[in-house]
């Protein structure tokens, strides 16, 4: 038997999605926030959408800026992503307060996180605003994955080379198995 699920929690049927930190950088000014509402959205060019709130000062960064890095966590670094989802980075500096270390990125000027497994470097290429969140969607410029983590899709084989997933609120996941249709 089928029970209803709350409108609240309806969009968590669609979740588990890899979670996001997501940089940004404009004259100096950086920010990281928790995105788990992000997908690819083209293919050729490769490109990814993501939906952030208005308020935040990602979304700021993101439209004067025209660029983002979406840093895919694991699990060594599963408060530190807690945190920059429940923070604003309007108050204080992310960074500072989750030792969440800055790479050097290849095209775009937003840095990565160290800490991260893999990096998607993005161009802005439309924004819009179907309801409380705007739509980034950014092309993909530069992609990186730690050697070893990913090979045409997640190798899965070592538990902290496996990306992070979100399940809604606080709760989160890895995946164990890779299966293989016939």
């Amino acid at each position: 038997m089928k029970v209803q699920v709350p409108s609240s929690y309806a969009l968590r049927l669609i979740l588990p999605g890899v979670v996001g930190l997501v940089t940004t950088e404009y004259r100096g000014r950086m920010d990281v926030t928790t995105v788990s509402w992000m997908a690819p959205v083209g293919r050729e060019p490769p490109m990814v959408g993501l939906a952030i709130h208005p308020s935040t000062l990602c979304h700021d960064l993101i439209k004067r800026s025209g660029e983002f890095v979406v840093n895919v966590p694991t699990l060594d670094v599963l408060n530190q992503v807690m945190t920059c989802g429940q923070i604003s980075g309007n108050d204080l500096d992310k960074f500072a307060r989750t030792g969440l270390v800055l790479a050097e990125p290849k095209v775009v000027r937003a840095p990565l996180i160290e800490q991260c497994v893999a990096h998607l470097e993005c161009a802005l290429v439309n924004a819009f605003q179907p309801g409380d969140h705007t739509i980034f969607v950014g092309e993909v410029a530069y992609a990186w994955a730690e050697e070893g983590a990913f090979d045409e899709t997640w190798t899965l084989e070592e538990r902290d080379l496996k990306p992070l997933h979100h399940l809604g609120g606080k709760a989160f996941a890895v995946l164990e198995e890779r299966l293989e249709a016939k």
